[in-house]
Order: structure tokens, then C-alpha cells, then sequence
């Protein structure tokens, strides 16, 4: 009797033991911390930032499906995707979000007004004028649970660069969509720009990808010498449309993108996105850490990225010299 005794004694301890590796496993699983990455489309700008995303919390020690769990949502540019997607990670539960593109910080930034989780925005052109309540660089200049790093793009730097290259640069045109804030901040610099080197900015305004081939051949048949775009989610879509309209045209397109230059798009200068991406994952690897959000502001980070492409020079009409930039 004893011996049944002590054997069942064990077995009943063996089976608590068993039942509390398990709790405590599931309570492990339970504590992996759950990040959302949530960009607009796929397009090499936000998949750049979304791969440094990726390196800079893996080195801090961030490992999907081992130490996390991370997400990764896209709404291939359509905004009602967008707020769905957007509702389903605050349902979720996530702890945190990061979102590639001024629209999905809006998105995002509407659907969690109460604060539910901490949302971390990048590649976000002007944060001050987005409409999500940020109004300066100072951490007491925005929503607690909304911080990240605003990327504006040197618009200005790009027309000077033209200006260089071809000093009777008179004449240049744009496309734009109307309803992103981001490219209205850009436009706003251009014009102001083209005002002081003596350059006519002629813009045209899109809604939807598919009026960007018309409306930037309406634009060459303007008589514009270039065409421009800048931090436009919609025309950078596109872009293949307007580098088509430049070619048939015989003039050059500059950019603030610099990672789509090829054709007729004679140079590119923007901000190294997967740089941009890798600063935005140390600010989020931060936070999960404990820093309190009260130490961080919102600031303008653009890590310079130029490329120039000396093939367009085979197929335009008027001379443009590249040394002049370089020197």
C-alpha cells in the first residue's frame, strides 16, 4: 500500500509539473510582443523602408515568430482596404503599429483617435500638415500615442539641380494628385522656388492613376522643357506613365524619388528610404524597450540619396549638362 501510495504520490507530481511547463509556455507565447507594419502599396520606396524596418528590430533583438510577432499588411493604394486594414489591427490587439506613407498614418491615425496602441509613422513627407494633430517637432506638439520622423523632400534641391544643368530652364510641369497633403506640401515649395529661379511651374492636377498618361502629355503639349514630380503617392504609382509621356516629348523628367530612373528621368533626389526605415525601427525597438515616449518629438530626417542618368541625355531635344552638376 505504501508503495501504491508513493508512486501515485509521484505521478500526480509529475503531472503538475507537466501542466505547469505548459502554462508557462503558454504564458511565454502570451508575452511575445505583437507589431503591425502597415504601408499603402508595394512600391520600392515603402519596401525599402520596410526592409531597414526589418533590420534595425532584428538587431535589436526583435525576431518574428521568436521574440515577436510581426504582421506586415498592404492596401495596394486603395483607401477603403486601407480602413479596413487599419480596423483590423487595432481589433487585433497589436501593441504596436508602424505605417509606411502619409495616407496610411492617416488611415491609421483616424482609426485609433482613443489611443488604443502606439502608432509609429516614417516615410510621411510633411507630419505638421497631415491632419492627425501634430503641430510642431516638440513631444508635447503631438498625440502621446503617435510619434515618428517626417521625411520631407528636397524639393528645392531638385529644381536647383535642373537649373544647373540647364540654365535656360524656363518652363517645367507637373502632376499631382489634388488630395494628398504630402503633395501639396511639395508643390508648395516648388512654386516658391521656380518663383526665385525664374522658372514657370506648370501643374496639372490628378485623382486617380489612370488620368496621369493624359494629363502629363496635356503638359508637354504646354511646351514645358521638364516634367517634375515629387512626394506623391499616386503619381510615384504611375510613374511609368509620366517617364512615357516625357520620352515621346523628348525632355527630361527629375524627381524627388530616387530610386525609379530610368527612360527619360534624368536624375533623382530624395532621401535613402531603407535608412528612413531603419531609424523608424530603433524608434519602435525604443519604445518596446521602455523609453518613455515623452523623450521623443517629431523631426524632419532625410538622408540624402541621389542618382543621375546619363542614358536619358540620348533622347532629348535641348542640352543638358550633367558635369555642371558634378562640378
Amino acid at each position: 500500500m505504501l508503495i501504491r501510495g508513493v508512486l501515485a504520490i509521484l505521478i500526480t507530481a509529475g503531472l503538475l509539473l507537466l501542466l505547469d511547463l505548459e502554462n508557462r509556455q503558454s504564458s511565454t507565447k502570451q508575452k511575445l510582443v505583437k507589431i503591425a507594419i502597415f504601408k499603402i502599396a508595394s512600391r520600392i520606396v515603402l519596401d525599402e523602408a520596410e526592409n531597414g524596418i526589418d533590420e534595425a528590430l532584428t538587431a535589436r533583438g526583435f525576431v518574428d515568430g521568436k521574440t515577436c510577432i510581426i504582421e506586415k499588411f498592404s492596401a495596394e493604394g486603395d483607401l477603403p482596404t486601407g480602413n479596413m486594414i487599419a480596423q483590423n489591427i487595432i481589433n487585433s490587439r497589436f501593441d504596436i503599429v508602424i505605417t509606411l506613407s502619409t495616407p496610411a498614418m492617416q488611415i491609421m491615425a483616424n482609426a485609433n483617435k482613443k489611443g488604443q496602441l502606439t502608432h509609429v509613422f516614417c516615410v510621411v513627407t510633411d507630419p505638421y500638415v497631415s491632419g492627425v494633430g501634430i503641430s510642431g517637432p516638440d513631444p508635447g506638439q503631438r498625440p502621446t500615442h503617435l510619434l515618428g520622423i517626417g521625411s520631407f523632400q528636397p524639393v528645392e534641391r531638385a529644381f536647383e539641380i535642373a537649373k544647373q544643368m540647364n540654365p535656360n530652364l524656363k518652363k517645367v510641369g507637373t502632376v499631382w494628385c489634388t488630395s494628398e497633403t504630402c503633395s501639396e506640401a511639395c508643390v508648395k515649395l516648388a512654386r516658391k522656388k521656380c518663383k526665385e529661379l525664374g522658372i514657370e511651374l506648370v501643374e496639372m492636377g490628378v485623382e486617380s492613376s489612370t488620368q496621369i498618361l493624359e494629363t502629363a502629355m496635356s503638359l508637354t503639349m504646354r511646351g514645358v522643357e521638364a516634367l517634375w514630380v515629387g512626394g506623391d503617392n499616386v503619381v510615384e504609382a504611375g510613374i511609368d506613365q509620366v517617364i512615357n509621356a516625357a520620352t515621346r516629348a523628348n525632355i527630361p523628367l527629375f524627381t524627388n524619388n530616387p530610386y525609379n530612373i530610368y527612360g527619360n528621368t534624368l536624375f533623382g533626389i530624395g532621401a535613402e528610404y531603407k535608412e528612413v526605415g531603419r531609424i523608424a525601427g530603433n524608434l519602435t525597438a525604443d519604445i518596446l524597450d521602455g523609453k518613455s515616449m515623452n523623450e521623443f518629438g517629431v523631426k524632419n530626417v532625410v538622408p540624402i540619396n541621389i542618382k543621375i542618368n546619363p542614358d536619358a541625355l540620348k533622347n532629348l531635344k535641348e542640352s543638358w549638362d550633367l558635369s555642371a552638376f558634378e562640378k
